[in-house]
């Protein structure tokens, strides 16, 4: 009797394990690979579909860009900029690090934006720099309206193209 209940449970088992799955007891066709063919994503178990949001952006960070990443690709400016500090006591502006992605002496522009504790921009400034193949060199992007230092909370390097 024991014996016979641990087959019925092991085939029920075995059962439920195929249903999680996606694996069918009914066969399917010759380039079936084992997994549900559904459209629908509702189900649980295995799902060899993709998500549809492929093309969305992430969003990384919470609004603060003292430590931002840049990235490039093949068609993205000539050169890359990380903020190395924003405004400090002396008020000049934000410290920023700008590398030459291409092979020849390029000059650039650098915006950046200052804003305050509740998000709102205050200022934004931006400079030239010439940079040889590959280069990279450290700036100051000047405040324009140096007397809101004192209410600057966050920098933010923007998008660098060919000046």
């Amino acid at each position: 009797m024991v014996a016979g209940r641990r087959i019925r449970f092991t085939a029920v088992l075995v059962a439920v394990v195929f249903a999680l799955t996606g694996f069918s007891s009914h066969g399917g066709s010759s380039g079936s690979s084992g997994k549900s063919k559904s459209s629908s994503s509702s189900g649980g178990g295995c799902s060899s579909s993709k998500s549809k949001n492929k093309n969305k952006k992430k969003s990384h960070g919470s609004g603060s860009s003292s430590s931002p990443t840049p990235s490039a690709s093949a068609t993205s400016a000539p050169a890359r900029a990380v903020l190395v500090s924003c405004v400090g006591a002396d008020a000049k502006g934000a410290t920023v690090q700008v590398t030459s992605t291409v092979d020849a002496e390029r000059t650039v522009r650098v915006p950046v934006t200052f804003s305050g504790a509740n998000g709102a921009t205050l200022d934004a400034g931006s400079v030239k720099v010439t940079l040889k193949a590959r280069e990279s060199r450290t700036v100051v992007v000047p405040m324009t309206v140096p007397g809101k230092a004192a209410d600057v909370k966050n920098c933010l390097v923007g998008a660098v193209d060919r000046a």
